[in-house]
């Protein structure tokens, strides 16, 4: 059995062509998944992006309206308390008179004379 070099030659210049082809396919194949993938990464940066400015969003308006309701709270609390010691303070200076409504003062008792 004599081997034919040029047969030889020529399956295995085929088979390289086979290979080169196969090679070639995946080289596409992964190049176009690298772009899937990279698409797909840009996809889920930008979703995450608008995610995260809708949830700061909605965190801002909802601490929005607590604080507005805070800021009222304190303001009345604020505004009681003043009044409260501006009260106090008119009662101890004698501004407004402590006790009865009548603007002359009671009789003094006297002790009984013997």
């Amino acid at each position: 059995m004599a081997i034919d070099p040029a047969n030889t030659v020529q399956a295995l210049t085929e088979r390289t062509e086979e290979v080169v082809l196969i090679v070639r396919k995946n080289v596409e194949e992964v190049q176009e998944r690298a772009r899937k993938l990279s698409d797909a990464d840009e996809r889920a940066e930008a979703l995450k992006e608008s995610t995260s400015i809708r949830l700061k969003r909605s965190y801002d308006e909802e601490n929005s309206c607590c604080n507005q309701k805070k800021r009222k709270l304190v303001v009345v609390i604020v505004v009681g308390v003043l009044v409260i010691i501006l009260i106090i303070v008119l009662l101890a200076t004698g501004v407004i008179p402590a006790g009865s409504s009548s603007s002359t003062p009671p009789p003094m008792p006297t002790a009984p004379k013997p």
